[in-house]
């Protein structure tokens, strides 16, 4: 990189850089300690096993204050006009057709400001890669639309995903209406079962989104955009996910010691975890492996990781005998997570 003038002169500042970053903080601090901030991290901290719908509540309260929203911001809008290298301290969010900032963060929610730029939705529907698909996010959203664009989204439906979510009775997803957006439009979304296109904007839509992180279903669920039919999941926890990763990488460094933690790992709630573990632990050392995997050949509370397990006790370890017997929905199926 060849620093313009400017750049070099603050570099060379150290003084200059110390205001910038003192600027961030400062900003940071106001933000976190903002009463509405503080107001709906107390609000949620007082929700005991929440519904996602008293958290949808709560964010429907927050959301509505746009106008206080939007008064919160203008200090951070002066510092970014008054010094180039000040850096609003928020997560920056961003895809094809968005770009965002992340206001706030709780366990039970999350809440973002969004632009949808119209040169990038028209960008991507151009794209000559192929179809679409229609995702389902497993999470409840509620958006609010302070410019709509005069956009039109489509509606889909899809089977409701759920603990016991198996690919091969995921169905085909389906469009069951179309609605036009108008400015200060509110659109509720739940992502088990509900999700929605763009298929046209007229202009650069901005918004807030709420996502609820209650509750939340297991997986993402994505459909093709032409047949309608399943082609994929993903994992909507970010802790399952990284408990995953993590499992895998002692088994790559063959981490024996770590087996204790593996076997209490396999109680996880989410099913594609409690297999991803199994597998894991079968690879590291099936003699271990053997009592849980009949366990959960027996009582495992998804039918496909029992199935799953059943076949790998028949296959690996019960030469002389099939295994435990299963139904006959249960002996098709393959776990696929």
């Amino acid at each position: 990189m060849i620093a313009g003038a400017e750049l070099s002169a603050w570099l060379g500042d150290r003084r200059a850089q110390k205001r910038s970053l003192d600027a961030v903080a400062q900003s940071a601090r106001e933000w976190s300690r903002h009463p509405m901030m503080s107001g709906l991290h107390a609000e949620l901290r007082a929700l005991h096993d929440p519904a996602p719908e008293q958290v949808l509540d709560a964010a429907r309260r927050f959301i509505a204050r746009a106008d206080e929203i939007a008064a919160m911001l203008r200090g951070t809008i002066a510092a970014c006009a008054s010094d180039p290298f000040y850096r609003p301290p928020f997560h920056p969010l961003s895809s094809d057709i968005h770009n965002g900032v992340l206001l706030f963060q709780n366990p039970l929610l999350s809440i973002a400001l969004g632009v949808i730029g119209v040169d990038m939705l028209a960008a991507k529907k151009a794209d000559p890669r192929g179809a679409s698909s229609v995702g389902f996010t497993g999470q409840v959203s509620l958006y609010r639309y302070l410019k709509a664009g005069q956009a039109t989204l489509s509606i889909w439906e899809a089977p409701e995903i759920t603990d016991t979510f198996v690919a091969s009775e995921a169905g085909h997803c389906r469009l069951v209406g179309r609605r036009q957006l108008e400015d200060g439009d509110e659109v509720l979304i739940d992502g088990r079962r509900e999700s929605f296109i763009i298929d046209h904007a007229s202009g650069e839509m901005v918004y807030l989104q709420a996502l609820v992180q209650a509750k939340a279903a297991p997986l993402a669920a994505e459909y093709d955009s032409r047949s309608l039919a399943f082609v994929g999941a993903s994992s909507t926890d970010e802790v399952s996910s990284r408990v995953e990763m993590m499992i895998s990488l002692l088994r790559a460094m063959e981490r024996e010691d770590a087996l204790p933690l593996i076997l209490d790992s396999l109680e996880s709630p989410n099913f594609h975890t409690r297999w991803h573990i199994m597998r894991e632990l079968l690879a590291m050392d099936a003699e271990v492996a053997e009592a849980p995997l009949r366990r959960m050949a027996e009582s495992d509370p998804h039918p496909e990781v029992r199935a799953t397990a059943r076949r790998t006790l028949a296959m690996f370890f019960d030469a002389e005998n099939e295994g435990p017997a299963a139904s006959a929905a249960e002996g098709d199926a393959e776990c696929r997570a």
